[in-house]
């Protein structure tokens, strides 16, 4: 009854907001507002986009004091995120669709891949304190990102040196102190940028953070979730010519932690390993774009991703000494051109481009799935503006290969096997301006998701009769619809304040859902069980009456197998995000209220159904831009030290102990420099 009432509420508040007939805003400084590259791979905010779209920018990143990617990417409608508390990696859930590749995960446009045995595939390694801004778009009509993104893409952005340089200025340093009170630790960021000339500039950023265990709301050690992590970037920007720009960036995770056999599980019967992982991503781009022709805008980028996580165990005691690893590469190749058109009364935009990405994955682990996979397209779009009215027509070539070895028999050896698969994917949207300031969409798009190497190639393991390979998978097939509104509205109830908001509706049917199943040997394999049905409602929005602002977001959501009507595992919670910011000192001083809900759920496993409740978590932010540079941040996450445990940050099912962080006080220091 609690989740219904919600949603009348938050109906009504759209209702409200469509009543109303004010002048069309003509700048925003909200995230809905923020420049992005969106789901036409051009620069557009979230409001322009026909589909479900959202941002976290820079100031966001500042104010939440992320620990972990996790924690920035839940308060965007519509997305999950596992970040298990005893490994540091993150796997994100976009309208119920996660892991094997259904969400394609990017830093500066290089692709993220990595999984493991023990719950750990779809996963990756990034710390919060490198990035710019983020940019999520749900659905498949992302695919012009990737393939493999039914479920959408998760684009992380880094900083370059014009974000920190001002124009009068040839060097800058900051340096950021942090600490946090549960899971006592601190942290620390120096970033430094220079400018040689007009055509050359250079940007580093190092990070080191060290935690203890932290607690849970009773009080409670969690175990085994203290964590070291260092990181760093570089960037650097050549520009021979007018027009011409060469980039190039390296950036580096090394995280050691203590994880256990299944991750995220604080079960003390488990085994354990400690860890070490290398998370390196080179990029190097090339750009050209003439300001004498509108017809190019060129960008090709080329890229190499790895995660290579070393595990050796210490418990228990009859296994110390006992090692795995696990590598996984990607390298990729990415272009696009970008042509603009004025005629016939239309101003038309059209992207050719392509990518491809090769995965390679190996392991010491006898039920690692692992291999080699080709992924790549091509894909055309076209978007014209006439009057009222905007459209968008698409389409994109998949293909994919995947190769590996079969399992070994009594009577037979393991020998190499090789599958391979290729569609069409259209997408079309209609938009239309019903009034000043509003515009209403509706959007049909398609995705393709190759089977991937773990769900076709694993063999072997601990588990009964261990995985069985099945060389007879069939890709996922999505075909999803989105209605929705944007609205931009100025001095609604006074001069100069500013409402936003981006209201939407999904239905994604995904045909031959891919799951395990237990097979008639009793071996454990992955099938296509059949169709799924994904559908829900997503509200982004925010009010700036000047003194102050007031955001929501949330999602509701429901995903089921068609054929059982069983609650796919992965499905994100209904979640809700209200925040309350006031402003003083000039604007200079920023402090408020956050209230997180996140709805209950029973996840249905293999060993039985557990159900999770709702929780209610307020948190308090503040922060204070001092005239000389100093900026510090303060924050209380879990204010009143609720225990609770969010079932897609772990596998625990048996656990002693809530595995939710309890209260947490937060507070950072950053000073700049600059001439």
């Amino acid at each position: 009854m609690h989740i219904i009432s919600m949603r009348g509420m938050l109906r009504g508040a759209v209702a409200l907001c469509a009543l109303t007939v004010p002048a069309l805003a003509q700048d925003t400084t909200t995230s809905l507002g923020t420049i992005v590259i969106s789901d036409l791979r051009t620069e557009q905010t979230a409001l322009q986009s026909l589909t479900g779209v959202s941002a976290v920018t820079s100031e966001d990143l500042e104010r939440q004091q992320a620990a972990s990617v996790a924690d920035v990417l839940r308060r965007v409608p519509g997305v999950g995120a596992t970040a298990s508390g005893d490994d540091a990696s993150v796997a994100v859930n976009l309208r119920g669709m996660q892991q094997m590749g259904r969400v394609v995960v990017t830093v500066d446009g290089a692709r993220q891949d990595f999984w493991r045995v023990g719950h750990g595939s779809g996963s990756f390694y990034l710390d919060p304190d490198l990035l710019k801004q983020v940019t999520v778009v749900r659905g498949p009509a992302s695919n012009t990102y990737g393939s493999g993104g039914i479920g959408g893409v998760v684009a992380f952005e880094t900083r370059d040196a014009s974000d920190m340089l001002a124009a009068d200025e040839t060097w800058a340093y900051s340096q950021r102190l942090r600490y946090g009170s549960n899971g006592e630790g601190f942290s620390t960021t120096a970033t430094g940028a220079m400018r040689f000339g007009q055509n050359f500039d250079v940007i580093s950023s190092l990070s080191y953070r060290n935690s203890d265990e932290y607690r849970d709301g009773n009080g409670d050690l969690v175990r085994w979730t203290g964590e070291e992590i260092q990181s760093g970037f570089g960037k650097a920007t050549w520009r021979p010519a007018e027009g011409h720009e060469l980039k190039f960036s390296f950036m580096r995770q090394i995280t050691d932690d203590v994880i256990s056999g299944s991750s995220g599980s604080m079960s003390s019967t488990l085994s354990r390993y400690e860890t070490e992982t290398y998370s390196d991503t080179y990029t190097l781009s090339y750009g050209y774009d003439p300001l004498d022709s509108d017809l190019i805008d060129f960008t090709i980028r080329a890229y190499h991703a790895s995660n290579d996580n070393d595990q050796s165990q210490v418990w228990p005691t009859a296994s110390i000494g006992n090692s795995r690893y696990y590598d996984v590469a990607t390298t990729g190749l990415s272009f696009q051109n970008t042509a603009r058109i004025n005629a016939g009364g239309w101003d038309q935009t059209v992207v050719l481009g392509g990518d491809f990405a090769r995965i390679e994955a190996s392991s010491d682990a006898d039920h690692f799935g692992g291999g080699e996979q080709e992924i790549g397209g091509v894909f055309g779009q076209w978007q014209g503006r006439h009057g009222a009215w905007e459209l968008i027509g698409a389409l994109r070539y998949d293909h994919y290969s995947l190769e590996g070895m079969t399992k070994a028999t009594p009577t037979a050896a393991s020998e190499p096997a090789s599958l391979s698969g290729n569609r069409w994917s259209p997408r079309v949207s209609v938009g239309y301006d019903i009034m000043q300031g509003m515009q209403v969409f509706a959007t049909y798009s398609e995705g393709y998701r190759s089977p991937h190497l773990q769900e076709t190639f694993r063999r072997n393991g601990a588990h009964g009769a261990g995985y069985e390979p099945n060389l007879t998978l069939r890709p996922e097939i999505a075909k999803s619809w989105e209605i929705g509104a944007n609205m931009e509205f100025a001095s609604l109830f006074s001069t100069g304040d500013l409402l936003t908001a981006k209201v939407t509706a999904f239905h994604t049917d995904v045909q031959d859902y891919i799951e395990t199943a237990r097979a008639a040997s009793g071996a454990t394999t992955h099938v296509n069980v059949g169709n799924a049905t994904l559908e829900g409602f997503e509200i982004e929005g925010s009010y700036d009456f000047g003194a102050g602002y007031f955001n929501l977001a949330g999602a509701f959501v429901d995903a089921t197998l068609d054929d059982t009507g069983a609650t796919l595992s992965n499905t994100p919670l209904d979640s809700v995000t209200a925040r309350l910011g006031l402003r003083a000192m000039d604007d200079r001083l920023e402090y408020g209220v956050e209230y997180q809900y996140l709805g209950d759920v029973t996840r249905v496993l293999s060993t039985g159904s557990f159900d999770y409740p709702a929780v209610d978590l307020v948190n308090l932010f503040a922060s204070y831009q001092a005239p000389n540079d100093w900026r510090v941040d303060f924050g209380v996450d879990n204010l009143f030290d609720k225990a609770y445990t969010d079932p897609q940050s772990g596998w625990a099912t048996t656990t002693d102990i809530e595995q939710g962080r309890g209260r947490t006080v937060r507070i950072a220091f950053t000073k700049r420099l600059g001439g």
